[in-house]
């Protein structure tokens, strides 16, 4: 089987955002006016990264930084905008810099997570990524399962490959990349059976999802059995611009 090693891990669906408490009820208690002005600033990059508009997000992240440097969600922010840009040494500085303030924001820790493993930096991005998996206040510890499994595939590890891919999907059942990656571990490990299971899981659980397609057929095809010209092109057929379709379609 041929593996893309260099795909991205699974980042933040979406931002955290705080709830911004601008007063303490009748305590008469109000967050200071360079606290406020710099969360509303940010909000409004927020807005504006939500809208696709980069040039704007920039804006409003250097106006909330010249209030407060060390805003917490502004850099994580910053860092999710640059990993999208693909400047890797960028989003992880600004990742850095989101939990020097803030510790405890998770998305950061798992973001920076990510960006290390696509840097190719196994070992800190484990390092990195294990506290998620232990912390029981984590709202969301499939996604760190499911890294750090990545991490430890790609550091050759796979005996803790498999045991946190096995954890990330079930703690979230319908994880497809879960299952996926888990198919490739498994059938590194010579388990073409436990490799098929794991496909046909992420296929039901999202029947759009190319790259399960595609291992699928492979798996098929190496088999002698049915249906791997199907899989190639169901494949090719939901992504025919990107790597993993065009690889598809190259196999039918």
């Amino acid at each position: 089987m041929t593996i893309d090693r260099s795909r991205r891990p699974w980042t933040s669906a979406t931002l955290a955002i705080p709830v911004l408490a601008m007063a303490a009820g009748c305590s008469g208690v109000t967050v200071s006016d360079d606290a406020a002005k710099a969360d509303f600033h940010y909000r409004l990059a927020r807005n504006y990264y939500n809208d696709h508009n980069i040039a704007m997000t920039q804006i409003e992240l250097h106006e909330c930084f010249k209030v407060d440097p060390g805003h917490a969600e502004g850099h994580h922010l910053k860092g999710f905008m640059l990993m999208g840009l693909a400047d890797l040494d960028g989003a992880a500085a600004e990742f850095k810099e989101a939990l020097k303030t803030k510790s405890d924001l998770y998305e950061a820790r798992n973001n920076l997570g990510t960006v290390l493993i696509q840097q190719g930096r196994f070992s800190e991005a484990i390092a990195t990524l294990k506290p998620l998996t232990e912390d029981q206040l984590y709202p969301t510890p499939a996604f760190a399962h499911g890294n750090l499994g990545w991490a430890y595939y790609q550091s050759g590890d796979l005996v803790s490959a498999r045991k946190h891919l096995e954890m990330a999907v079930f703690l979230s059942p319908r994880f497809c990349v879960g299952y996926n990656n888990l198919s490739i571990v498994l059938k590194e490990q010579r388990n073409p059976r436990g490799a098929r299971e794991a496909l046909q899981k992420a296929i039901k659980a999202c029947p759009k999802y190319a790259e399960a397609y595609y291992h699928m057929g492979v798996l098929l095809q190496e088999a002698s059995e049915p249906g791997a010209s199907d899989a190639f092109g169901k494949c090719a057929e939901l992504a025919p611009e990107t790597t993993v379709g065009k690889r598809c379609l190259a196999r039918r």
